[in-house]
């Protein structure tokens, strides 16, 4: 239903995520002021990962966003999956915290680090299966939610979110928390860092392959 003016009225749902948005990135911001590195390696690094952090919560966020605009949010289905990504981006920076905790002066256990790391790949995944399955429900024909010129373009971003998020996901199998490289034990966080990081790359490589293509 649109108001007088025209325009679709935002539902609530769609403030709701963009408040718990906001706070995620916000909380993460002040983990840094409130717990501040302990040397200069920590505060390099700290400042790396929370820019891979901001990065991918923004770019959910934007997307996001842009889907809400035409797909309908009234459905159960759409509803069950805003919970779910809601539940994830509140409980990132939790987990964001504690795999900062090395940096501090009050590091956690290496069990809990290693479950951490773990749990950061199923979080991040969770969100971007979630943006996967909201951009195939942009490309339903049937629903004609957007111009039929654009449904490949969508069906792309939808296989580049669902590659992404099977990265995520797959990296949180603890067999990447016992790597070894010439006998010394690699942390998991540095192997699923580097997952995360392809993972990315592939996102930033499909979405510039396909603005040549549009715009050829």
């Amino acid at each position: 239903m649109e108001n007088g003016g025209g325009t679709r009225p935002r539902p609530r749902i769609e403030s709701l995520s963009d408040l718990v948005f906001g706070l995620a990135l916000s909380i993460g911001a002040f983990a840094l002021v409130s717990n501040p590195p302990v040397t200069d390696h920590a505060y390099y690094t700290d400042i790396v990962t929370f820019s891979f952090n901001f990065f991918v919560l923004v770019s959910i966020w934007l997307r996001y966003t842009r889907i809400m605009s035409a797909l309908p949010v009234e459905t159960r289905r759409t509803m069950l999956l805003n919970s779910v990504l809601l539940f994830t981006v509140a409980l990132e920076p939790f987990i964001y915290n504690i795999l900062r905790s090395p940096n501090t002066a009050n590091p956690v256990s290496p069990a809990v680090y290693e479950a951490a790391s773990s749990s950061f790949g199923l979080d991040l995944g969770a969100m971007m299966l979630i943006m996967a399955v909201f951009t195939l429900a942009l490309a339903d024909e049937e629903r004609r939610l957007v111009p039929a010129s654009m449904l490949k373009q969508i069906n792309a971003e939808a296989v580049t979110w669902g590659v992404a998020s099977g990265v995520f996901l797959i990296s949180a199998l603890p067999v990447f928390g016992k790597i070894e490289v010439g006998g010394i034990p690699v942390s998991g966080l540095t192997v699923r860092s580097v997952m995360w990081f392809l993972a990315i790359m592939f996102s930033w490589v499909r979405s510039g392959i396909r603005e040549t293509i549009d715009q050829g």
